[in-house]
């Protein structure tokens, strides 16, 4: 029996994008007032941690992106002890419960991985693989 943890509640959209065109009125605003300098350096700031801010999240995707990696392992193991249950030879008590073992753990183990993909997908989600300035 795979023991399934109860689903978690999906990410709030990132506060991002709502930051970026926040400060970047407030650069407007002064170039509207007279402070073109001012508006500029903002504007230079903000695309300078947008960039980073970008660099970032496509470096942490790639690590969120190892959910494949375990899940392609996982498929091994658990295709594997699932056999060993079925064969008529198994027949030991403690070796049958070991592998019940293995196969409820590892559920656990894929059910993360899940998690990984679902926080990549919120991460890089439609329309926000690529950063305008």
């Amino acid at each position: 029996m795979i023991d399934r943890s109860p689903q978690e509640a999906p990410l709030p959209p990132s506060p991002h994008e709502s930051l970026r065109r926040q400060l970047l009125a407030v650069a407007d605003e002064l170039q509207a007032g007279g402070d073109p300098a001012r508006a500029r350096q903002l504007q230079m700031l903000v695309a300078a941690w947008w960039d980073e801010l970008a660099r970032w999240e496509a470096r942490l995707a790639q690590v969120l992106g190892l959910h494949h990696e375990i899940n392609n392992a996982l498929v091994g193991v658990r295709g594997n002890a699932q056999l060993l249950l079925m064969d008529p030879t198994v027949q030991s008590p403690v070796v049958r419960e070991k592998l019940d073992v293995l196969l409820r753990e590892s559920g656990r183990i894929r059910d993360a991985a899940v998690r990984l993909r679902e926080l990549k997908a919120a991460i890089h989600g439609p329309g926000s693989s690529s950063r305008a300035a």
